[in-house]
């Protein structure tokens, strides 16, 4: 260190710098763990500094002594001051870097100036000229600049893993409170539970007893009465008896006949006042106790379940979740998964179903154990209306409960003669359209259109009133160029065919952009001039990629699943499909508008069956109306075909039914969840509700 450098510098500045020195270098956040070398580099320096005091060196001679003990004895106070300072915190375990600070342990005149790269440890001036004399070694001061960078590194790993060690230890903290509120919880119900028996059996005994009082008291009141008269009997009996035999002793001839003719009648009255005593006229009284009334007074008390299942997580799926018929059963599984979130693999869980009908009556459910941890249920609905359906796992509800599930009547097709709602007309102001196009209807009933030549999706009420549009012309996130169709996911989110964008597009319920995919081209993946798009099973996005003949399904961020069909009029093949939509088993009814029916293919895209031929001209939207029937819009036909799944016609609804006499032009066709279909009646600018 060049000495003139701190010839001006006091003791305050000194000072101050080796505060600055320490504080910098995160001393006394992480003690334990900086290398010794580091360490006692500070205390180095500042016995360097110290040492070349410009105010001590410059004394006059005379003092020059004087001025070198009160260095040695300032110098010897700043190290062990900051030393027994920071040295407090140093755990334990720490001891042999303490050891290591100040003098050298094999020289102990000399202090700690250099570092030892080859042994790793501070040495002193000596030390590099014996032990260490062949080893590389280097100041302290140049070993702290190479270390200062990775000790910040090491720092904040420490500060990170100290962040997380604390996040585990609230989520321990709080699992321990809610274990220790669970637990006084259920003592206080067994407690509560246990005075409640006692309560009604003491009741019990009490009303017992009070019946085997009175039975016997009755008893014992009638064998009393037949007592006395037996005792009064006997009593007269014995009288005469012993008159009579004392007359025969004691009497003569006269008195004999008198008493004999006396005795007889008396005897002759009793016989035909006296009955000998016979048990019938009783009722026996016996006391009965279940054999299993200690087994059902336990259960009554309850019992104590481990369980590794969590209800929190465990979870219910099934179209009887959803929607249902009057008179039908409705049908779902319940899963039950452990902490980990993973499926259990065995049953034996007390899975309980509470289903109430918009009265609050109960409605009666099954319960089937599969054994491999899933649970079948069903109930059969007999009220129109929305029904609340609790499903709880050891009487904890499980994820979503309660559900709500919309019962409806079902359909006659044959029966309806005109809409029951009309929507818009054409324009450009707020509920007016231009060419609507696709229509969906969302979980709480509301229409939404995609208005295709205004390049907006307008949304409805399920009574037509207008509530909100977005999109505009444009390309860019958000915007639109001619939109033909739109569906809504299990969470309200929006997915939007923006065709001349060649893309799709999702928004939130709330109309906020999300994402997109595709892009205009031939490739997988690419799109051209897509016009529908519709949700799986899985909220998979299925996208009928029309100018490329084929469907393709798309997971939410827009990545490839598979494809399906390629452009012909071969059975497996398509020519500008229209709409696709999947059922409940993961079949694929496509609208194949050029090929004038609707082709259906399995989960791996394998041709099945075709549906409509020759009954159909140009098929556009189609969809599944809760009896699985297959909706399809029969655009150049004018009407709305309805078919059996198995491809039988069911009913047909015919141009008119406006009741104005006027064409329809369906393209986009929904249902909504009260089981009322919405078609896009895209020429005569409007949608209507049938």
């Amino acid at each position: 260190m060049d000495r003139g450098k701190f010839c001006d510098l006091n003791d305050e500045v000194l000072k101050k710098r080796f505060y600055n020195c320490m504080m910098n270098s995160f001393l006394p956040d992480k003690l334990s763990q900086t290398p010794a070398a580091l360490l006692n580099g500070y205390f180095a320096e500042i016995v360097t500094i110290n040492t070349t005091n410009s105010k001590m060196l410059r004394s006059p001679p005379i003092h020059h002594n004087h001025h070198r003990k009160l260095h040695r004895h300032s110098k010897d106070f700043a190290v062990h001051h900051f030393q027994d300072q920071f040295l407090e915190d140093i755990p334990e375990e720490h001891t042999e870097v303490t050891s290591m600070l100040g003098s050298c342990p094999d020289h102990q005149n000399e202090k700690l100036k250099y570092f030892c790269e080859t042994c790793d440890e501070p040495i002193c001036l000596d030390c590099t000229a014996s032990e260490h004399r062949k080893h590389r070694f280097s100041y302290l001061r140049e070993v702290y600049h190479k270390q200062k960078h990775s000790m910040a590194s090491l720092l904040g790993q420490g500060k990170s893993q100290i962040e997380n060690t604390r996040k585990s230890l609230n989520e321990v903290k709080n699992l321990l409170f809610k274990l220790q509120e669970e637990r006084a919880s259920m003592e206080k119900a067994i407690h509560e539970n246990t005075q409640i028996l006692i309560a009604t059996l003491q009741q019990q005994q009490e009303r017992l007893l009070d019946e085997i009082s009175s039975a016997f008291k009755s008893k014992e009141s009638s064998l009393r009465k037949e007592k006395q008269y037996f005792e009064l009997i006997l009593e007269r009996l014995s009288g005469s008896c012993q008159f009579a035999e004392r007359a025969v002793k004691i009497g003569n001839e006269l008195e004999i006949l008198v008493i004999q003719k006396h005795l007889k009648r008396k005897l002759n009255d009793i016989s035909h006042t006296r009955k000998d005593y016979s048990a019938t006229n009783l009722k026996n009284i016996y006391y009965f106790s279940e054999d299993n009334s200690i087994e059902t007074t336990q259960k009554a008390l309850g019992h104590i379940v481990v369980s590794d299942t969590c209800s929190d997580l465990s979870t219910a799926n099934g179209d009887g979740l959803v929607k249902a018929q009057v008179g039908a059963p409705a049908e779902f599984v319940v899963t039950a998964k452990g902490f980990d979130n993973q499926p259990k693999n065995r049953g034996g869980d007390l899975v309980t179903i509470d289903v109430r009908s918009p009265s609050k009556a109960t409605v009666r459910s099954e319960i089937v154990d599969k054994g491999d941890g899933s649970y079948a249920v069903g109930f059969t609905p007999s009220l129109n209306g929305e029904h609340e359906v609790g499903i709880a796992i050891h009487h904890q509800p499980i994820r979503g409960s309660p559900f709500k599930v919309l019962v409806t009547n079902p359909r006659v097709y044959n029966r309806i003669t005109r809409p029951t709602l009309c929507i818009g007309s054409l324009g450009e102001v707020k509920g007016k359209f231009k060419l609507p196009c696709g229509v969906a209807v969302d979980s709480e009933g509301r229409i939404l259109v995609a208005d295709c030549h205004n390049h907006r999706v307008q949304v409805f009420d399920p009574q037509g009133k207008f509530i909100k549009s977005f999109g505009n012309l444009g390309d860019k996130n958000g915007q639109l160029n001619h939109p033909t169709d739109v569906a809504v996911d299990k969470q309200g989110n929006i997915v939007v065919c923006d065709k001349d964008n060649h893309r799709i597009q999702r928004f939130t319920k709330d109309f906020a952009f999300i994402n997109k995919f595709g892009g205009c081209g031939e490739g997988q993946g690419k799109l051209k001039r897509p016009w529908g798009v519709s949700l799986g099973n899985d909220d998979e996005i299925i996208v009928s990629d029309r100018r490329n003949s084929r469907i393709q399904i798309f997971r939410e961020d827009g990545s490839l699943l598979r494809v399906l069909g390629c452009h012909g009029n071969a059975q497996e093949e398509l020519d500008h499909p229209y709409h696709a939509v999947m059922n409940a088993n993961g079949d694929i009814f496509v609208t194949d508008s050029n090929n004038h029916a609707v082709k259906v293919f399995d989960c791996n895209g394998n041709f099945v069956r075709e549906i409509g031929q020759s009954k159909l001209k140009y098929p556009t939207g189609i969809a599944f109306d809760m009896d699985n029937h297959v909706i399809v819009s029969d655009q150049y036909n004018h009407r709305i075909q309805i078919f059996n799944e198995d491809g039988s016609l069911e009913a047909t609804l015919a141009s008119g039914l406006n009741g104005l006499g006027q064409k329809c032009y369906p393209k986009g066709v929904a249902v909504s969840p009260a089981g009322y279909i919405v078609v896009a009646d895209s020429d005569n600018h409007r949608v209507i509700v049938l």
